[in-house]
């Protein structure tokens, strides 16, 4: 799905019901960080919740080093079918670029009174995009 109509869906389920209270937050914010840590795609991963209904939990990580930006964003869908299992409903969105895979995912409660919504940011590991650096080490060294 294009961001797009991600956006337009997400603000729909906004529309129509209330953002999850703290408890389901926090247990997202849990499950998603546990997933990142523990699929061995991603490491520096830092996970937090913002009051944003838009982006109720929010995540920033690099991918592993041998890791590309695509194959980061097809994790993170894997990630979210995991994550949105027993919800009423569900989107998500993302784009990636050589730098970064975005996510966007939102979903609803068992009885789709209320929703929660995530924004994921995986940036390209700084060893992958470090440019090689020539004989800079030796001028340092003098």
């Amino acid at each position: 799905m294009d961001v797009t109509s991600f956006h337009k869906l997400r603000t729909a389920v906004q529309d129509n019901a209330v953002p999850a209270g703290s408890l389901e937050v926090l247990e997202l914010e849990s499950g998603l960080r546990g997933e990142l840590e523990e699929s061995g795609y991603f490491d520096q991963v830092e996970v937090g919740s913002t009051s944003d209904p838009d982006q109720l939990v929010i995540a920033l990580c690099r991918c592993a080093p041998e890791v590309p930006s695509w194959e980061a964003a097809y994790r993170l869908e894997h990630v979210w079918d995991v994550l949105r299992a027993g919800s009423a409903w569900e989107a998500h969105a993302g784009i990636v670029t050589d730098e970064l895979a975005d996510f966007e995912g939102a979903m609803t409660s068992p009885d789709g009174g209320s929703f929660l919504t995530v924004h994921v940011v995986a940036l390209r590991h700084a060893e992958a995009a470090a440019a090689p650096s020539g004989d800079s080490g030796a001028a340092l060294a003098d």
